[in-house]
């Protein structure tokens, strides 16, 4: 028995990783971080392994401008 005990995403889980992802019947699809996980048309709600980082370099978005607020630092003045 392995000793990994992280659990894939499923089927409506936000993504958060840039990447491919495979079904459990072998689909591939890229997503980006933010999206949902889709649900396969045969199996409906389903899990997802990553299989590898997107080539797509164009379509992430690397400044996180529709995902992430800025984060700012607070000082203190004390």
């Amino acid at each position: 028995m392995s000793g990994d005990k992280t659990m894939n995403p499923l089927s409506g889980d936000k993504v958060e990783t840039d990447g491919v992802y495979a079904d459990e019947a072998g689909r591939e699809v890229t997503l980006k971080r933010g999206d949902e996980f889709p649900a396969d048309v045969i199996l409906g709600r389903t899990t997802w392994e990553m299989k590898g980082f997107s080539m797509n370099e164009e379509k992430i978005d690397h400044d996180q401008k529709e995902n992430t607020k800025v984060r700012r630092r607070m000082t203190s003045t004390t």
